[in-house]
């Protein structure tokens, strides 16, 4: 499953992309400025704890070269093309992030109830 821009107030994290394969979770956020970047970049979610063991930054490319310098450790870095499409600068490094089971279920959870309900 995937999911886009949809969080819950309980997580306090609001993943702008968010998907799972067989073994891991998958989290992309995308900043189209430096200073989203540098916010980012130190919430307590982004370091431990959080949704996704596979974190991905993405930014427009002419912010390639600046958020790099940004770019928290261990994560992988996407590049968003003027044709809307994406490739990879940098992939994640060996180690996971440490993530939380429990929020990436009741996140699953909260997804499956809106779609119940809502049909999206």
């Amino acid at each position: 499953p995937v999911f886009v821009e949809k969080g819950s107030a309980r997580l306090f994290e609001f993943p702008d992309a968010i998907g799972w394969d067989a073994h891991d979770c998958y989290v992309v956020e995308c900043k189209v400025s430096i200073s989203d970047c540098r916010a980012d970049k130190y919430k307590d979610c982004r370091t431990s704890g959080g949704l996704g063991n596979k974190r991905f930054l993405m930014v427009p490319l002419e912010l390639q070269e600046e958020a790099l310098k940004h770019l928290p450790d261990g994560w992988g870095f996407l590049v968003a093309t003027e044709h809307s499409r994406a490739y990879q600068v940098r992939f994640m490094k060996s180690r996971d992030h440490q993530r939380s089971p429990e929020k990436e279920v009741f996140y699953l959870r909260s997804r499956i109830l809106e779609i119940q309900r809502f049909g999206q």
